[in-house]
């Protein structure tokens, strides 16, 4: 079994976690994984089963048997002692509901108990021995539950309708997260008192409201801009109950986006209680193109406006908030009405400007980031953007690109081939910058924008999907290094004769942070789904969605990762976790040996059990791009 193996590969590194199991994730026991959401009635859709300490009594093929929730295939009856046997008795016995073997007519021919019948295949990975199964031509919707001999899965729904629960979820989360306001029955009013910039105490910005992220006090931009993304997607595509409510909360939103902002049109990276501490992105502040690692200084404050006792705004510049800023503000000013419309192009305008006269190093991230500005900017109809700049920018970009003749290749990396590029929020900002290239088909610009649809496919299939043949989840991978770090401490796998490569992320760094990457996968995954329905690639579509179902708890944990779905779940990481109603969690990090692990004690532990804005936003824009 999975897990078993997976404590006696890592004892030497990981000892520390796994000698403490809580109770009620005992992986000894078998267990059947799949999707604790449900599928469309058209998607993929498959099974895991774990043998636990029965897994030397298991055959290599094993049958299970789809039925409705509640049902179950006869077994054969326990006996029942004779004191308990009451004429009449319309209570099941016995009461724990023992799983005894199935009856010889289940065995001989269990079709005729079951609404669909599948095979389990015994299946020998590096990530320890397991049963896997497909039932992707089961499509009659409905609720209901897999069993084996063994146990049973978590229910779960057939409906081509079932991604609705992701968006109701995500704007109830996003409501709980609004600053400033109270919450009935989530939160107090608080940080009604914001701010002033710590570079002088004496100046004070109006930015009370906007959103938290996942619960925490401090505001960052770098998560929360990209919500505008997800909610322009659900008042564009998603179910019209949930339109108008999405638009509300990008109103909600904005308003503190449009104080964040100087009249010189540089934007400010965060609001924070206590004193910020100093970093920019040149210093340990940045890790894996991840801008406030280690942020501190969060405490809660008086909701007394100008009484010296305030938040902070954070002033260094950030070439990655300030692109983001001009990005979301343009996509924003093509959905909202005014005066929110004119006002978010006005200051997007702005925004560019000051990035335009403001030097920044180049990085990967920023160049991805830019050309992602530029495009939505010139899109909303701004004059300040020519189709030759964009041009320039994706060329740029599109030089970043490394092309192998053997194994792994299309994959990013920073200037000069300095290192893999790698992104614990934004993995596939280079890539997702030339797919709005070429969703966008600017006339003029059709050379680079055939060189851009070339690039993305070669992404895609050259990396991520080829990649994720080398796991048996088909997960694409965390990143590409040059030179790995503290390479005889943790595993990486050869991408090509110059490269390495691991699917979660390595745990041993310079810079504290080993991290779930949760929103690495869904970020992946919405950038196949939207790229298969721009280029009519289904294949790509189907792997998003399993990619999807990962999170749901189709992986070796059986956990699902969404909190607002499903049955089984790790436990939330928060400075807030009783207000954080359908959060998402940053998920899974890598064992030295690059295996999935997450906590599952009854504790804090923000390396994998953190909730985050991100993995959510992927996940409403991977739905929102799926035929």
């Amino acid at each position: 079994m999975t897990i078993r193996v997976f404590v006696l590969v890592n004892i030497f590194f990981f000892s520390q976690y796994v000698g403490y199991c809580q109770p009620k994730y005992d992986y000894s026991k078998p267990f059947l994984a799949t999707s604790q959401l449900g599928f469309r009635e058209n998607s993929p859709k498959e099974i895991v089963f774990y043998a636990g300490d029965k897994i030397k009594n298991v055959p290599d093929e094993i049958p299970f048997y789809v039925t409705y929730v509640g049902y179950r295939l006869p077994r054969k009856q326990k006996k029942v002692p004779n004191q308990w046997k009451i004429p009449g008795n319309v209570f099941r016995y016995p009461i724990n509901t023992f799983l005894e073997p199935y009856t010889d007519e289940v065995k001989k021919s269990g079709q005729k108990d079951a609404l669909y019948t599948g095979k389990l295949v015994k299946t020998e990975t590096k990530w320890g021995t397991f049963w896997k199964g497909d039932f992707s031509e089961f499509k009659q919707s409905g609720n209901y539950q897999i069993e084996n001999e063994y146990g049973f899965t978590t229910p779960f729904q057939i409906d081509d309708k079932i991604y609705e629960r992701l968006q109701r979820g995500y704007l109830e989360y996003l409501y709980t997260q609004r600053s400033g306001v109270e919450i009935p029955g989530i939160r107090p009013e608080e940080n009604a008192d914001d701010a002033r910039l710590d570079i002088d105490s004496t100046y004070y910005l109006p930015v009370a409201g906007g959103w938290n992220n996942a619960g925490d006090w401090r505001k960052w931009l770098f998560l929360t801009l990209p919500n505008l993304d997800a909610l322009g997607q659900i008042a564009s595509f998603g179910h019209p109950a949930f339109k108008q409510k999405a638009i509300e909360e990008m109103n909600w939103g904005n308003q503190y986006y449009h104080h964040m902002i100087n009249d010189h049109g540089q934007v400010y990276e965060d609001v924070g209680g206590g004193i910020n501490r100093a970093g920019d992105y040149d210093s340990s502040w940045w890790n894996e193109n991840h801008p406030g690692v280690t942020a501190a200084g969060d405490t809660d404050f008086d909701n007394i406006p100008m009484n010296g006792i305030e938040r902070q705004v954070r002033t260094n510049y950030n070439p990655l908030v300030q692109y983001q800023y001009v990005r979301h503000q343009a996509l924003a000013s093509t959905i909202l009405k005014a005066p929110q419309k004119n006002n978010a192009l006005v200051l997007a305008n702005r925004a560019w400007k000051y990035a335009e006269a403001t030097a920044n190093d180049h990085r990967t991230l920023f160049v991805a980031q830019k050309l992602l500005a530029a495009i939505e900017l010139y899109l909303a109809g701004s004059s300040s953007i020519k189709k030759e700049q964009i041009q320039n920018i994706a060329v740029e970009l599109l030089s970043r690109q490394y092309k192998s003749k053997s194994g792994l290749s299309g994959y990013f990396t920073e200037k000069n081939n300095a290192d893999g590029y790698r992104s614990i929020a934004f993995s596939t900002e280079p890539a997702m910058g030339l797919l709005r290239l070429v969703e966008a088909d600017i006339e003029g610009l059709e050379g680079v924008t055939n060189d851009s649809r070339n690039a993305l496919t070669t992404y895609i299939n050259s990396y991520l999907l080829k990649d994720a043949n080398s796991n048996p989840y088909h997960l694409s991978p965390y990143g590409v290094y040059v030179n790995p770090p503290y390479p005889s401490n943790q595993v990486f796998r050869k991408a090509n004769d110059r490269h390495f490569v691991r699917t979660f992320i390595h745990v041993f760094s310079d810079r504290p942070i080993p991290h779930g990457v949760n929103q690495v996968f869904l970020q992946q995954g919405y950038l196949m789904a939207r790229a298969g329905k721009a280029l009519q690639k289904k294949e790509w579509q189907q792997a998003a969605e399993r990619i999807l179902n990962w999170s749901m708890g189709y992986n070796p944990y059986g956990l699902c990762l969404f909190t607002g779905v499903g049955f089984k779940h790790p436990i939330p990481a928060s400075f807030m976790n009783y207000k954080i109603p359908s959060a998402a969690l940053n998920g899974f990090i890598g064992t030295p040996d690059d295996q999935p692990y997450i906590e599952t004690r009854n504790l804090v532990e923000w390396s994998t059990q953190e909730a985050w804005d991100i993995p959510y936003t992927y996940a409403i824009g991977l739905i929102s791009y799926l035929d």
